[in-house]
């Protein structure tokens, strides 16, 4: 369900603009409503997600109102960067009244102007009520002509004002705004408002709601980051470039890019206009990694982010993430007797498996993400007469290439910078009479296809570096989500490598198609997280005609939030957000549809909260699954015909006539 902002203003009209631009600045992706003073009826507020004014007093007065737990921002309100240099371009020395609807906005936007550098002019503030004192040459108004004073003053007109920088992110922080919505938003936004960088500068430094929001750089931070804005300015310079490059960050901030080359010559490859990546350079007596990226939107450059990073950090977060990558050891804890399941499909694809389980040909395990592929084949190897060699899995697809290939073949000392003394044996060697999982194999660049080819022909390896082949006796079992031979044929996976690893395929089958497994599942995972649940009726439906496409990972994943996320028994109420579907949460009938809005009505009552439509269709939406307006209104209207309800007009809403009290269970 959509994200709703309220807002708290001073006129409709005000209120209408506001809409209409977060509506425009946010792509439409937020429900947003406000509420004025003058109104005559003035709802309270039970449900909304962020609640923003406009100035104090009309937080004051309309605080009684709130009923939610929601924040409260002010929002700050800047002026256009057409509007500035409009102004900036006014003979120096004149004077000017700054106009708008009340004493605080006038005031507010007069501090807007000084702080954006119009020095040039002097301004006083005007407003209704206020009684001009001095002749000036120049009326200012953010498109305010209803109250405007008759004064022979030319009249600059510089527009709504636009939101500030600053509160747009604060709202994309307390609406949790996913990332790549958040970032074209930024960059969309940023080029109409005068503060652009500076804003964004402060941001990342004072902001900690930003912190999941503004990837685009936060990301970086573990490494030296350098902002430059399109004519090489230097915006943004942190503490780690500072450190790298051995130079205080205030002579780096606010310099030009050109003037820290001339001073720093190893640094001359920063000069070029083309993006690098992974470029390794000397940079007093140390090795630095530099990658310099463009920040381009609708083909328009703003700038380039540099980022450094010390070449042995890099070696050791590579180390790092070696450990991870074979962190579960040089064996499998997996066995068929784990395999949960007892459909015909599940039981033909155990049986394959074993019968093949002590031969040393390649077997390639193909299926969704999700089916158990890394299960089946470390069941394989304890199945087999290598169960006490070593099992060990690598996904071709977490490590880069270069990292990949010393991994899988291993390297000689000296054979590259930051090799360690003594070189390093890859995977083939440590699987040495036991079984290699290659898990993700699609994702093999197309290179060391060849020299897996060849291991895999040949039986031995040679290290990078190294001059010597080493025999190697290994079980390969590969696994891939993607269709292989449909790359075979696109010219992107050699069709050699797929026929020496296509001996024995085994198609894992999708949850989808084998659901009768699914209560046997399910009473797996409760006992792995050690707790006991009832399981709903319109839960067990749910399970029943849902499509799984994450297969048993997705089931998994849904039975741990639900048991985390509510004490109750397994039902639909307490499914993940994403997963309350129309279509598998009922059978469509009008009778379900009364009976959940009956459940709504009730449990709103005991609650104090109102039952009137609107309260009801939000509801519904949030607790079931989305659905139009228009059919909580006949579902309301037939509960009514059939005296299940009463209805009233006003907050008392609906209520339940006590001859038809429901259970909430």
């Amino acid at each position: 369900m959509r994200k709703k902002i309220t807002l708290f203003v001073i006129e409709d009209k005000i209120g209408n603009y506001l809409t209409e631009e977060l509506k425009y600045i946010f792509e439409n992706t937020l429900e947003i409503d406000y509420l004025t003073p003058r109104m005559s009826y003035k709802p309270f507020i039970h449900e909304t997600d962020l609640i923003l004014y406009t100035d104090p007093s009309i937080l004051i007065e309309m605080t009684q109102y709130i009923k939610c737990d929601a924040p409260i921002l002010m929002m700050k309100r800047t002026i256009s960067r057409q509007s500035i240099e409009k102004l900036l371009a006014l003979d120096k020395g004149k004077s000017a009244y700054v106009f708008n609807i009340n004493s605080f906005m006038s005031n507010e936007t007069l501090a807007d102007l000084y702080s954006l550098g119009i020095k040039n002019i002097r301004l006083f503030p005007f407003y209704p009520g206020f009684k001009p004192i001095k002749t000036v040459d120049y009326i200012i108004t953010p498109n305010e002509f209803e109250d405007l004073p008759n004064l022979d003053s030319e009249i600059i007109d510089i527009g709504n004002r636009l939101f500030e920088i600053s509160t747009v992110l604060d709202i994309i922080a307390y609406l949790n705004v996913n990332r790549k919505l958040s970032e074209k938003i930024i960059k969309k936004y940023l080029p109409l408002v005068p503060t652009y960088w500076k804003g964004l500068k402060s941001t990342l430094y004072d902001k900690k709601m930003l912190s999941g929001q503004l990837d685009v750089v936060l990301n970086e931070f573990d490494n030296g980051v350098i902002l430059c804005d399109e004519t090489g300015l230097i915006l943004l310079a942190n503490s780690k470039a500072s450190e790298i490059l051995e130079v205080q960050k205030e002579f780096v901030q606010q310099d030009y890019l050109e003037h820290l080359i001339e001073r720093n010559p190893y640094l001359k490859i920063l000069a070029t206009n083309e993006e690098i990546y992974d470029e390794i350079i000397d940079y007093k007596q140390k090795k630095l990694v530099v990658n310099v990226k463009k920040i381009i939107y609708e083909d328009v450059c703003f700038g380039k982010l540099i980022s450094l990073k010390f070449y042995q950090d890099l070696l050791s977060t590579q180390q790092k993430l070696h450990a991870k990558l074979m962190g579960k050891g040089y064996y499998s804890k997996y066995t068929f007797s784990a395999i949960q399941g007892s459909h015909p499909k599940i039981a033909h694809v155990i049986k394959i498996c074993k019968r093949i389980a002590n031969s040393s040909s390649t077997v390639l395990l193909t299926g969704e993400s999700g089916t158990g592929k890394e299960l089946f084949a470390g069941s394989i190897h304890n199945y087999s007469d290598r169960k006490y060699k070593p099992f060990i899995a690598v996904n071709c697809a977490a490590l880069p290439e270069n990292l990949l290939e010393s991994e899988l073949f291993g390297y000689e000392e000296g054979s590259f910078t930051g090799a360690l003394k003594g070189g390093k044996m890859g995977v083939f060697e440590k699987a040495h009479k036991g079984t290699l999982f290659l898990d993700e194999v699609g994702d093999l660049p197309i290179n060391l296809q060849a020299r897996l080819l060849r291991a895999l022909q040949e039986n031995e390896i040679m290290r990078i570096g190294g001059d010597s082949i080493i025999p190697v006796d290994v079980r390969i079992i590969a696994a891939s989500n993607k269709n292989l031979f449909e790359m075979v044929q696109k010219k992107i996976f050699r069709e050699d490598l797929f026929y020496r690893l296509n001996v024995f395929q085994i198609d894992l089958p999708p949850l989808r198609e084998h659901k009768s497994d699914i209560p046997q599942l399910i009473q797996y995972f409760l006992k792995n997280f050690n707790c006991s649940r009832d399981i709903d009726h319109n839960f067990s439906q749910f399970c029943e005609k849902y499509d799984w496409m994450g297969n048993i990972r997705e089931l998994r994943n849904t039975i741990e939030y639900m048991t985390h996320t509510s004490s109750d028994a397994l039902k639909v109420e307490n499914l993940p957000t994403h997963l309350k579907k129309n279509e598998c949460l009922s059978t469509g009938s009008d009778e379900d549809l009364e009976n959940f809005v009956m459940k709504i009505i009730q449990s709103r009552s005991e609650r104090g909260l109102g039952t009137g439509r609107r309260s009801i269709y939000e509801e519904f939406c949030k607790k079931y699954y989305v659905i139009s307006e228009k059919k909580i209104r006949l579902a309301i209207n037939r509960l009514s015909e059939k005296k299940f309800i009463s209805v009233s007009v006003g907050r008392k809403g609906c209520q339940i006539n006590n001859t038809h009290s429901i259970s909430m269970t």
